[in-house]
C-alpha cells in the first residue's frame, strides 16, 4: 500500500523510451532541479517537464517536487535515481566490453584537475591527453578544472573517471597513486629592486593575509601568524591577484609564481622558511567502481610517463 492508501501497480517493462526519459531524470538530479538541467541537456524547461511527467505516469509515483520552493527528490525518487544509475553503469561496461573485445577504444572519459597544474613541470598530464587522443581517437575526453572540494564531490557522484588533486581524501572512498609534488611558499609583490620584507615588517606595515577558501594550510598560516586582517580567495588565480595588488601576503606554488614572474615582481618572505611546505598529487578513482578500458589506457599512460620522468631524472643525477 502506498501512503495515500491506493493500491500500487508494478512498474511496467522498461522500453528505450524509459531509459532516455531515466537519463533525463538523471541529469536534473544531478543540475539539482529543472532550469540548471536545461544547458546540460539542451532541452527547454518546459519539455523537461513534460518528460519527468510522463516518466512518473509510467513508473506509478512522483519522483520528485519542483517549484518556486526549489527541487527536492522523493524517497521513490532517490530510489530510481540509484537504480537507473546502476542501469546505466551496467550498460557502459557491456558497451565497453564488446568494444574491448574489438579492441577498441570509445565512449567518454571524464577527468578532473585541480587548477593551476599545467605550470608544474612535474606534471605529465598534457603529455599524457596528447598520446591518449593518438591511441583512442574515438574517446571524447571531457577535461574540468575545479577546486579540490568540487573535484572530490563530483568523483563521489561518478561525475568524474579519473581526477588529478593536491588534497587528501578525508572521505576514504578513493584509490589514490602519487604522481608529483608542488612546493608552496609565503609571497609578496614589492617594486623591483626593493629588499624581501620580513614577517616582522608585514605585520609592522599591516598587510593583509589571504587564505584560500577550504585550505586547510592556509588557514592554519592565519592562525600561526599575528595577523589581524585577512582577505579569503577562491583558486590560486585569485589569491595571485590579491598579492599582485600589493599589501596582501600568501602562499603561492613556486612553479606558479615562476609563469607570473614576466608580469608582476613576487619575492618569497625573508625569513618564512617555517611556513614552507609540499603538497603530492595524486591519480585518484572511485573505490569499487572500475574504470572503463579508456580510463584504465589514460592512467596507465600518465603514470608510464611519470615512471620515465623519474627514470630520467635518476639517470641525469648518476651522469652528474
Amino acid at each position: 500500500m502506498s501512503q495515500s492508501g491506493k493500491n500500487l501497480k508494478p512498474v511496467p517493462p522498461l522500453t528505450e523510451s524509459d531509459l532516455k526519459l531515466l537519463r533525463i531524470f538523471r541529469a536534473v538530479a544531478a543540475a539539482g532541479g529543472l532550469t540548471a538541467a536545461e544547458a546540460a541537456l539542451n532541452i527547454e524547461r518546459s519539455t523537461i517537464s513534460r518528460h519527468l511527467q510522463n516518466l512518473e505516469a509510467r513508473l506509478g509515483e512522483k519522483l520528485c517536487f519542483r517549484g518556486p520552493a526549489g527541487f527536492q527528490l522523493t524517497v521513490f525518487g532517490e530510489s530510481v535515481l540509484k537504480a537507473s544509475s546502476l542501469a546505466d553503469d551496467t550498460l557502459k561496461k557491456i558497451r565497453d566490453d564488446l568494444n574491448d573485445a574489438r579492441n577498441i577504444l570509445a565512449g567518454d572519459l571524464n577527468i578532473g584537475i585541480a587548477d593551476n597544474c599545467l605550470s608544474n613541470s612535474g606534471s605529465k598530464v598534457s603529455a599524457a591527453l596528447a598520446a591518449f587522443r593518438s591511441m583512442a581517437p574515438d574517446v571524447t575526453v571531457h577535461l574540468s578544472i575545479h577546486q579540490h572540494e568540487s573535484l572530490l564531490a563530483q568523483m563521489l557522484d561518478r561525475q568524474l573517471h579519473i581526477g588529478i588533486s593536491g588534497m587528501p581524501d578525508s572521505h576514504g572512498q578513493l584509490q589514490s597513486v602519487p604522481l608529483f609534488n608542488e612546493a608552496f611558499r609565503l609571497y609578496v609583490a614589492i617594486p623591483f629592486g626593493a629588499p624581501s620584507p620580513s614577517v616582522a615588517d608585514l605585520i609592522e606595515q599591516n598587510y593583509v593575509l589571504v587564505t584560500r577558501d577550504r585550505d586547510p594550510y592556509s588557514t592554519r598560516l592565519g592562525q600561526r601568524l599575528d595577523m589581524q586582517r585577512q582577505a579569503i580567495a577562491s583558486g590560486l588565480e585569485a589569491v595571485a591577484t590579491l598579492i599582485a595588488a600589493g599589501g596582501y601576503v600568501g602562499l603561492l606554488p613556486t612553479h606558479y609564481v615562476q609563469t607570473l614572474s614576466q608580469f608582476y615582481f613576487f619575492v618569497e618572505v625573508a625569513d618564512a622558511q617555517a611556513f614552507a611546505y609540499e603538497v603530492t598529487f595524486s591519480l585518484l578513482s572511485l573505490r569499487g567502481h572500475p574504470l572503463p578500458p579508456s580510463g584504465q589506457s589514460f592512467m596507465r599512460l600518465l603514470l608510464n610517463l611519470m615512471h620515465q620522468d623519474t627514470t630520467a631524472g635518476f639517470s641525469l643525477k648518476a651522469a652528474s
